[in-house]
């Protein structure tokens, strides 16, 4: 197999790729639409890396991409044509891509093993962290399941954050229900942070911004600063939503307190995420999300026991 960096050129066998592989339930759009891909891939926001067999037919893939003004990149959207599987593709092609990473400056990555598959799980605890647990992250639907067959939920993954470089130091605020935790996650990963004391007051009006993954039944406010409207604040109705805090807010803990009485618990910590580190919180519909979720290690056992201590 040829491990390549792919370029806008190949949007087209990306696209034959998930479609022979997820049908058409994959949960991200952009891998059907090869005019947005060939876009992406054109101009960087998605950095792809694939494996091509002799014939030059596309086998495998992984991307990267990162948010406005973050420290850390995410991997993730692997995908192995059946044909191929048992000879580590998805091994080789995230080991040419952690090495692009690394050649950016990323002082690290994070990626969201599903748990549906143990080995994913297994494989990212070798040099990565678990940092968080999102629940009903995947559709039911994904890969062909059927979402009104009671046995098939709404799946987890795991957040895992792997460190290539010790970083610059950064300083952030801390709430104190979660410092415990979040500072044991910091030693593992070898992070520096100087952390604060959550002191401020919160405004009148939040200041944030809406991300919406139909697809995925999925959506995330994203908080850069918490004001007194959010303690009211109406959700959409869908069956996930995520509510990511930016660590850079003095008010943090008055706005983790408001959603916390509005039924969201926590999902994880991501660090450099964003232009600080996140703290994301997360409410799932009860009746359609696997809630005993098969999780493997140790750290995200102790997480999944932290969500169900102060679930409903």
């Amino acid at each position: 197999m040829d491990i390549r960096r792919l370029n806008a050129e190949f949007a087209l066998e990306i696209v034959s790729l998930f479609s022979r592989v997820y049908g058409q339930t994959y949960a991200n759009p952009l891998f059907y639409d090869s005019s947005r891909l060939t876009d992406a891939l054109a101009t960087g926001a998605l950095k792809s890396v694939g494996a091509l067999t002799a014939s030059g037919d596309l086998a495998a893939h992984m991307a990267m991409v990162r948010s406005p003004g973050a420290s850390s990149a995410e991997l993730g959207n692997t995908v192995v044509d059946p044909a191929f599987r048992g000879e580590g593709l998805a091994w080789q092609v995230g080991a040419e891509l952690t090495a692009w990473c690394r050649e950016l400056g990323h002082p690290g990555y994070l990626h969201y093993p599903t748990c549906d598959h143990a080995i994913m799980q297994k494989q990212s605890v070798k040099r990565g962290i678990e940092t968080g647990l999102m629940l009903g992250y995947i559709p039911a639907e994904t890969d062909g399941r059927v979402s009104d067959r009671s046995d098939f939920k709404r799946q987890a993954a795991t957040i895992v954050y792997e460190p290539l470089a010790r970083g610059e130091p950064a300083a952030g605020f801390l709430p104190g229900r979660y410092r415990e935790l979040i500072m044991s996650l910091q030693e593992q990963t070898r992070l520096e942070r100087e952390w604060e004391e959550c002191t401020g007051s919160e405004g009148e009006r939040s200041s944030f911004t809406w991300q919406i993954f139909e697809r995925r039944g999925l959506a995330r406010l994203e908080v850069s600063s918490v004001g007194v409207d959010l303690k009211s604040y109406a959700y959409p109705d869908l069956p996930c939503l995520q509510v990511d805090f930016l660590m850079s807010d003095p008010a943090l803990e008055t706005g983790i307190e408001y959603a916390l009485s509005q039924g969201f618990v926590f999902c994880g910590w991501l660090p450099g995420f964003r232009e600080n580190d996140v703290i994301r919180l997360q409410r799932v519909d009860l009746t359609v999300t696997d809630l005993d979720p098969d999780v493997v290690n140790p750290g995200a056992k102790n997480l999944l026991e932290l969500i169900r201590e102060t679930s409903v």
